[in-house]
């Protein structure tokens, strides 16, 4: 296989790779466990198959006779689509975090957690539950 045919799989793969974080964002919103988790798996399969391959594109390139600005527009290409996953990746992060913060705040409400306020000084102190107040199970 040449070069040529390893670069345009590798961009197929970062495109691949784009869908699935874009899977990935809507089973975190959707708080779609049993998708999420599949998602998931077939990232960490993706991702794995995008190292080797760059793996094995770094070898070709290092090769002696290789004209490295034949292959750079594809090359920019997958650049470009490499720095649209790290920054969806990044998005899928922090929706993950907001949604487990506001996860925690529900358990927090229901199993009557009290709240944190603050005095005109700035000091710190906890607030009763009224939501929980009372309450035996």
């Amino acid at each position: 296989m040449n070069l040529e045919q390893i670069l345009a799989q590798q961009l197929d793969e970062l495109n691949t790779m784009a869908d699935i974080l874009k899977q990935e964002l809507e089973a975190i919103v959707a708080r779609d466990h049993e998708s999420l988790i599949s998602v998931v798996e077939s990232k960490v399969a993706s991702l794995q198959s995008i190292q080797q391959r760059d793996q094995h594109i770094a070898k070709l390139i290092d090769q002696d006779g290789i004209d490295k600005a034949e292959y750079q527009p594809t090359i920019n290409q997958i650049n470009q689509v490499l720095a649209d996953c790290k920054k969806q990746n990044d998005v899928n992060q922090v929706a993950a975090n907001q949604s487990q913060i506001a996860s925690q705040k529900l358990k927090n409400i229901l199993f009557g957690k009290s709240h944190t306020g603050y005095d005109k000084t700035g000091k710190s102190f906890s607030l009763p539950n009224p939501i929980a107040r009372g309450l035996k199970a």
